[in-house]
């Protein structure tokens, strides 16, 4: 009887290992595929002038406090305004390293540390006119005026400065004149605008995010790392020079974190970061995810395919370590009406890849589709072969996006 059992074990074991031999002799490689931005820009827009014109650039009490599980703590040392300049400098840098527009000029900053900003025009126009009236769009730009009540809304020490800068019902942080001298004096098609930069931080130790999770019944946590957190909060706004007009304003909040083991909280602030270097490193991730919001930028994926030791099969595999995709399709190609159904399905996923790699979507989809249904029944091959028509699909649609706005 232990005898027939052992046998039964054996068989239940070759077969598992038959099932998973489908992705066991595979590979990958790396890919590098064009991402796009999430904000689409005209095609027109071929030159652009950039300007650090942070309003926000002096101590605000509102950026001032930070949190060590339930302590708030006080910071006047003004960090922010270092940050802020990480943040532009290297979104610059790196909206520069994607090349997507012809030119970026940088222009001269504005130092608003002794300006106070003041939204009365802002409203005095919008109460001589209903909301619903079509002259309001005249009167009022209204990205102008959500960015006006946003940065208000984030502000009480403006009483304090000896100088006061009115916000332009029509142009923000500009006035017209401002706009045409940027667009004569620079030929640009488009400004950006760096407006308004702030931060909040706090480490959180797991003892008392556990204590808190009791304390709201979320006894289903079981925590045991410290989590530092810096929330990134910057505005941004668009002008078209050409059009001397003030289109698009944007405000972004991103979430910078580091997580540490740690018992408490004494812990925590050993293994995490120095809060100065987390804000610092925050303002420099965020500088670079805003360029990659912004523009379309390059990054490098795996990608999966089959090896064989079937001997025609195994010469692909020096070709794909040249780059020879072309005779290695050939190959593929040619065993992808094999009589063996494993290594024809095999060779259609392949032939997929060398579709991907020759910039073919369509055709790519076709084979991933024609591998699928060829060993449907495979639930690790099918299962590959669903994940790779999606990534296939995606790439279709940015690369339709991409080429809409170039």
């Amino acid at each position: 009887m232990l005898r027939y059992l052992n046998l039964i074990y054996l068989c239940i074991f070759l077969i598992s290992l038959q099932s998973c031999y489908t992705l066991s002799n595979s590979s990958t490689i790396k890919l590098e595929v064009l991402v796009p931005g999430k904000i689409i820009l005209s095609k027109d827009y071929k030159t652009v002038a950039v300007r650090y014109n942070n309003a926000n650039i002096a101590l605000n009490p509102y950026f001032s406090d930070y949190i060590e599980d339930n302590e708030t703590l006080k910071d006047y040392s003004n960090l922010d305004s270092t940050a802020s300049d990480i943040y532009f400098q290297n979104f610059l840098t790196q909206l520069k390293n994607h090349q997507y527009f012809d030119s970026v000029i940088e222009l001269e900053p504005m130092n608003y540390s002794d300006i106070g900003l003041d939204d009365s025009l802002v409203y005095a126009q919008f109460k001589q006119v209903e909301p619903t009236d079509s002259t309001t769009q005249i009167l009022i730009n209204k990205e102008a005026f959500h960015f006006a009540h946003f940065v208000k809304s984030l502000s009480n020490c403006d009483s304090v400065k000896s100088k006061t800068k009115f916000f332009d019902p029509e142009f923000g942080l500009y006035s017209k004149d401002d706009i045409q001298k940027i667009a004569d004096s620079t030929n640009a098609d488009l400004l950006l605008s760096f407006d308004y930069y702030g931060s909040a931080d706090g480490i959180f130790s797991p003892k008392y995010v556990r204590d808190l999770s009791k304390k709201y019944i979320f006894s289903s946590y079981n925590l045991d790392e410290a989590t530092e957190i810096v929330y990134v909060l910057s505005g941004w706004n668009f002008y078209d020079l050409k059009k001397s007009a003030m289109i698009y304003t944007h405000i972004k909040t991103d979430t910078i974190s580091w997580v540490e083991p740690a018992f408490n909280l004494a812990q925590s602030k050993r293994n995490l970061p120095p809060r100065k270097d987390a804000v610092l490193n925050a303002a420099n991730i965020a500088g670079s995810q805003f360029a990659e919001f912004l523009v379309p930028y390059w990054i490098e994926v795996d990608r999966m395919y089959y090896k064989s030791g079937q001997a025609e099969l195994k010469k692909t595999e020096k070709l794909i370590k040249q780059n020879r995709w072309l005779e290695a399709a050939e190959i593929w190609k040619k065993n992808t009406t094999n009589k063996n159904k494993k290594i024809a399905a095999k060779s259609m996923y392949n032939m997929a890849l060398a579709c991907e790699m020759n910039g073919d979507m369509d055709a790519a989809i076709d084979w991933a589709v024609k591998s699928f249904y060829a060993r449907h029944k495979d639930i690790y091959h099918s299962g590959a072969c669903k994940t790779y028509i999606f990534l296939l699909s995606q790439r279709k649609l940015d690369i339709k996006r991409i080429e809409n706005i170039q």
